[in-house]
């Protein structure tokens, strides 16, 4: 890479000059406080063109970083480029010289060296080690990060590979990654190209594939913060890749916004059943019928403003006519995650093959005065949580869990323990799903009915009743949603029916 001949120098200097004076007039024309006047087309033509200009600057970036490694090599001692200018390693100089970040500078040094010409130590000169790539770099055809990901693949399997192998799948991935023939076809971006060039690693490496998995399977990992901060518990941790694609395929399904409905608002409704769960109408028979899944009426979502409805005429005007509109919370990707992990958390723990604990299912242990469930004001605590708990959470947690009446006198002893009540059993939760369909009963949801939360429509605590007419599901979220008052539930005709709550109503994007 030293080899280029030095009167090259002062040329370059002068060609990269008039490069940034040209690109000024470019920058300048294009007038990047106006594009809203170009048409769509010429928007993303010339969105094209601009990146085939950065993807070939980040060629001659690559070059450049390349050569100031081998000029930092450590063998040239206090000779080497990067001690000159007081810097330790050469990807620190060149991070202060381009103003990249670390990270950036060491990937260009490691693209340069596997696409650049390189040479002995007696100074002979060798081939780039992934040609094809280089010269795709080198004509903006492709960027640093496809570079580098088929570099790098193709790099750990070339100890154990054919060279006439690893020449076609270098070429095969350039293809791909450009457009099937270099120019014409729709190109592959980094990511994708990423996926292909493991595949490739993979298929001409198979010997090394195993022990990888081996050392993934080894690192599995999950934990889970005991202490909250600001409300939150953190967790984390890492999975084999078949445990993470199931995981997206759920996540991917539940939250696909063209995921039809599990059951058909049309058909007529299989009936509610009786308090248990068991009676069904003459579309099912209940529990255990998974034909009522089919047949189960949508939760009807309405409107209401009082400056508008006429009382003896529907919202829309006509008589009779409700308006109806969906309900949709703006929530980002990673809420809607983190709503169906949560879901998916009460699935499981209800589950019949969930394990038991002392003979009960996996349970939350709240303790709350009851000062504080009758007032909605003040906090509590879950047991093994390092932190305390607002009344609206408790008030969520209570709606569908079982309360135990624990009596306690001055000293703290405990004197007396009342019965279990208030909450929902399987038999009626399944009563509820074949009454209002498989999902969350919010409409448009889709978190399946078997992760949701029992609500009372009627609290319990007012004297509302533990019976399927008093009674929806509805996922983590939606709860909240309900008993912090942004939705209203009520029981029409035996159904759910969710409405915006009036003071919601009243703010100016409703208007």
């Amino acid at each position: 890479m030293s080899d280029f001949p030095p009167a090259s120098v002062p040329e370059g200097e002068s060609a990269l000059t008039g490069l940034l004076t040209h690109l000024g007039q470019v920058v300048s024309v294009l007038d990047l406080d106006h594009l809203d006047r170009l048409t769509g087309e010429q928007l993303l033509t010339q969105l094209g063109q601009v990146a085939g200009v950065v993807r070939a600057g980040e060629a001659v970036l690559a070059a450049f970083s390349a050569e100031v490694a081998d000029r930092s090599d450590p063998a040239r001692g206090n000779d080497g480029l990067a001690v000159k200018h007081n810097y330790q390693r050469p990807s620190h100089l060149i991070e202060v010289i381009t103003g990249v970040s670390s990270a950036a500078a060491s990937r260009l040094i490691r693209v340069g060296q596997r696409t650049c010409r390189r040479q002995t130590d007696a100074g002979f000169p060798l081939p780039p080690l992934f040609p094809v790539v280089g010269e795709a770099f080198r004509q903006g055809l492709i960027g640093v990060e496809t570079a580098e990901v088929i570099t790098r693949e193709l790099s750990l399997a070339a100890p154990r590979a054919e060279v006439e192998h690893l020449t076609i799948a270098e070429r095969t991935l350039v293809s791909e990654a450009v457009g099937a023939g270099w120019r014409d076809g729709l190109p592959m971006s980094a990511d994708l190209v990423g996926i292909q060039a493991r595949q490739w690693r993979d298929r001409l490496d198979e010997d090394g594939i195993e022990p990888n998995t081996d050392k993934a399977f080894q690192k599995r990992d999950f934990w889970i913060a005991r202490a909250a901060k600001d409300g939150l518990v953190k967790f984390g941790g890492q999975v084999t890749v078949d445990v993470g694609a199931k995981l997206h395929a759920l996540l991917d399904a539940v939250l696909n916004p063209k995921t039809a409905d599990r059951y058909d608002p049309m058909v007529t409704d299989a009936g509610a059943g009786t308090a248990d769960g068991t009676g069904g109408g003459a579309g099912g028979t209940g529990v255990g019928d998974t034909g009522a899944f089919g047949s189960a009426a949508s939760p009807t979502v309405a409107s209401t403003n009082p400056d508008t409805d006429n009382p003896a005429q529907g919202p829309g005007g006509n008589p009779g006519e409700e308006s109806e509109e969906p309900i949709r919370a703006r929530r980002t990707a990673g809420q809607q995650r983190a709503d169906v992990f949560a879901s998916m958390i009460d699935a499981l723990a209800r589950s019949a093959d969930a394990p038991s604990v002392t003979g009960a299912a996996p349970t939350v242990v709240v303790t709350v005065n009851a000062e504080v469930i009758d007032s909605k004001s003040g906090t509590g605590q879950i047991v093994g949580v390092n932190a305390p708990v607002a009344a609206s959470t408790i008030t969520q947690i209570l709606c569908d869990a079982s309360i135990i009446p624990v009596f306690i006198d001055p000293d703290g002893t405990v004197v007396a323990l009342g019965n279990d009540q208030r909450g929902f059993n399987r038999s009626q939760r399944m009563g509820m799903i074949a009454r209002d369909g498989p999902t969350c009963g919010m409409p448009d949801c889709q978190i399946p009915a078997t992760g949701c939360e029992a609500h009372h429509v009627v609290p319990h605590a007012e004297g509302g009743p533990t019976h399927i007419d008093n009674g929806v599901l509805f996922c983590w979220f939606h709860h909240r949603m309900v008993d912090t008052g942004v939705f209203t539930v009520t029981m029409v005709n035996g159904k759910p029916k969710v409405t915006i709550a009036e003071w919601i109503r009243r703010k100016p994007y409703f208007q």
